[in-house]
C-alpha cells in the first residue's frame, strides 16, 4: 500500500503531538529502576555519581562516608549493603566526594525511615577564579524544576535565553525529576547585579524542603543550600552584587 506524501506528513505531525520525544535524562529509566528497585530488593544500596555538565559517570572517585573510604566503579556507582541503613529512622552522615579535575563535594548522606534519600549526586568540574556554577538537584517530585539566572542583559533558563555568550549558559536541563539543572556564570562583573531562582515549572507539587542546590565560586563549594518547604511556585536563592554573594533562600514571585 502506497502512502501519499501529504498523509505521511500528517502522520508525522500526529506522532510529534501525541508521542513526544523521550527526555535525555541524566538518569534514564533503566538506571532509575536499578538504583531504586532491583538493587534494594537484593539488599544493596547504590549511590550514583555523575558529571554536572554532561552527565557522564564519575569513575574512580574517592567517597568518604564518615571514617570509611570507598571508590566508585566503572559506572560511577558505589554499592553498599542496605542493612545498616534500613535500621535507621533519621540520620545524617558526613559525605565527601573527591576526584581529580572536579571540585570536592562536601555534603551529607540523608537517611529517613530506613531510606537513603540522596542516592544520585553530581560533581562540578573545576572552575577558574571569577566564575560561578549553580547545580540543582531534587527527588522525583516536583517533576520539573527550572533554574533561572538573571544578570546584565540576560535571563538564563530553559524557556528564556539558554546561552549568553561569554556571560552565562544553561549546561543541563532536566524535566523528569532528580536533576541536575546546571547554570555556569562565566564572569562575575563587580559592577553588575545577578539573581538566582528556582521555579517549579510543572506546578503539580510543592517544594518539599529536600531540594538542594550547590553554589560553586572559583574552585570550591561556597555553600550547599536546602530549599525551604513551600507551596509557592518559586524560591529566590541568592543575589550577587559587587561580586559578593548574598543568600536569600526564601519563597518568591516567579522570575
Amino acid at each position: 500500500m502506497l502512502v501519499k506524501p501529504g498523509n505521511l506528513f500528517i502522520s508525522f505531525i500526529f506522532l510529534l503531538l501525541f508521542f513526544p520525544a523521550v527526555s535525555n535524562a541524566c538518569w534514564p529509566l533503566k538506571e532509575r529502576t536499578e538504583i531504586d528497585g532491583f538493587a534494594e530488593l537484593d539488599g544493596v544500596l547504590i549511590l550514583s555519581f555523575k558529571d554536572a555538565l554532561n552527565c557522564n559517570a564519575v569513575v574512580q572517585a574517592k567517597v568518604l562516608i564518615g571514617d570509611l573510604e570507598y571508590t566508585t566503579d566503572g559506572r560511577g556507582y558505589l554499592k553498599l549493603p542496605m542493612e545498616p541503613f534500613a535500621a535507621m529512622m533519621d540520620a545524617r552522615a558526613p559525605l565527601k566526594i573527591i576526584k581529580s579535575g572536579y571540585i570536592t563535594l562536601d555534603t551529607e548522606l540523608v537517611v529517613e525511615a530506613g531510606t537513603v534519600l540522596n542516592r544520585r549526586m553530581v560533581l562540578s568540574p573545576a572552575l577558574p577564579a571569577g566564575k560561578a556554577r549553580f547545580v540543582l538537584q531534587w527527588d522525583d517530585e516536583p517533576e520539573d524544576l527550572d533554574l533561572h539566572l538573571t544578570g546584565p542583559g540576560f535571563h538564563i533558563s530553559y524557556r528564556n535565553m539558554q546561552n549568553a555568550p561569554n556571560r552565562a549558559q544553561l549546561d543541563q536541563d532536566e524535566t523528569n525529576g532528580y536533576g541536575p539543572e546546571t547554570i555556569t556564570l562565566q564572569n562575575i562583573r563587580p559592577d553588575a547585579a545577578y539573581a538566582l531562582y528556582v521555579d517549579n515549572y510543572s506546578g503539580d507539587d510543592n517544594f518539599h524542603g529536600t531540594e538542594r542546590i550547590q553554589v560553586y565560586s572559583g574552585n570550591h563549594l561556597l555553600r550547599e543550600i536546602r530549599l525551604p518547604r513551600t507551596g509557592q511556585r518559586a524560591v529566590k536563592i541568592l543575589d550577587i552584587t559587587q561580586g559578593q554573594f548574598q543568600f536569600v533562600n526564601a519563597p518568591s514571585p516567579r522570575p
